[in-house]
């Protein structure tokens, strides 16, 4: 449900920064609040700063005046002193990163600042003192909007993206091979220990067109580098299954088209279930329990639990233990019972 305006005030903040700088997940995970700070602040302009490399996935969000991107080189300490000079102007900043890039573009500036709370000790006990048995994570949601609780603005509601006309035309006329709502597959992640075996997403791929189910692939070109074989297989069934490394607004477009995802833990996950589709997400050197599931109801989420699971907050290049259970011993089946879960497959 989306927050309820109200009158503007004459106490009201008229400039509104909101600081998420990456990564894909988390800026998708902070839309919530700026629709939020959107209801409560009809009036004021908000700006919302992050990479550029995101900027595509909040550029056509409603809420927003204007997206402030950061190029890629110009992100040294002295570059963002020289941009903190853009805040000046603000009456309210919203750093819901709090990393020392949004610390050094806030230091000094008379606006009010609201910073987030990253918890970071408590989700390394689960990676470092899983025996002393913590609880669960609060939803990366729920710590976004306790930010905005000192306004008194209650935020509600999951992250919606949306996207250009332009866009979704272009995602309709390419997806018309297709022939009919394909499954949207997510092999990519930014670390090793993240990534379900190739082997697995080559028995899913073949189980599914032995089905008649089109398939997408999204992700990065450099991804799809480290599944030589899966790309392979795709190329060989141009008729049934395609890749997809577009812009992020036309990856977002033509998910929307998609009937379901599979995906690891990855910001593509959470882009999916942005779109509205119900996503079968896989939890490998990671846990749900640090946060980051996706958003919204009627997903599936599978993870092991193995006891050395979670091993790290972000991901690793290899398994510290060489064995690698966690996403080794996730079968193909148990995903393809999670799509029959979420109406994708039958039988």
């Amino acid at each position: 449900m989306a927050p309820r305006a109200r009158a503007a005030d004459a106490g009201d903040p008229r400039r509104i920064a909101v600081l998420r700088l990456s990564s894909l997940g988390d800026v998708i995970l902070t839309l919530p609040c700026v629709q939020a700070l959107r209801a409560a602040y009809p009036a004021a302009e908000i700006a919302y700063w992050t990479k550029e490399e995101y900027a595509g996935v909040v550029r056509h969000e409603p809420a927003l005046t204007r997206v402030r991107a950061l190029e890629k080189d110009a992100r040294r300490v002295e570059d963002l002193v020289s941009m903190s000079a853009e805040l000046e102007d603000s009456d309210l900043i919203v750093d819901l990163h709090a990393s020392l890039r949004t610390r050094v573009l806030t230091f000094r500036q008379q606006a009010r600042v609201l910073r987030v709370k990253t918890r970071r000790l408590q989700r390394s006990r689960w990676v470092h003192a899983r025996w002393t048995e913590p609880a669960p994570l609060p939803h990366a949601l729920e710590r976004y909007a306790a930010t905005l609780a000192p306004l008194g603005i209650a935020v509600d509601g999951v992250p919606a993206v949306h996207v250009d006309e332009v866009s979704e035309r272009w995602a309709a006329d390419w997806l018309a091979w297709a022939g009919a709502a394909p499954i949207a597959l997510c092999p990519g992640t930014a670390h090793f220990t993240k990534r379900w075996p190739e082997r697995h997403w080559l028995a899913l791929h073949d189980r599914l067109r032995a089905a008649g189910v089109p398939l997408v692939y999204f992700g990065l070109k450099r991804e799809f580098d480290d599944v030589p074989a899966l790309r392979q297989r795709i190329a060989d069934d141009p008729a049934g299954a395609r890749m997809c490394s577009e812009p992020l607004p036309r990856i977002a477009a033509a998910m929307a088209l998609c009937r379901a995802a599979v995906s690891s833990d990855s910001g593509l996950m959470h882009l999916a279930a942005a779109r509205g589709l119900r996503v079968v997400a896989m939890f490998g050197s990671t846990a749900p329990e640090l946060g980051f599931a996706p958003a919204g109801d009627g997903h599936v989420v599978l993870c092991r639990h193995e006891k050395c699971q979670p091993c790290t907050l972000h991901g690793r290049e290899e398994c510290p233990l060489k064995h690698f259970r966690c996403m080794e011993l996730l079968e193909p089946e148990t995903v393809w019972e999670g799509l029959r879960q979420v109406g994708a497959v039958s039988g």
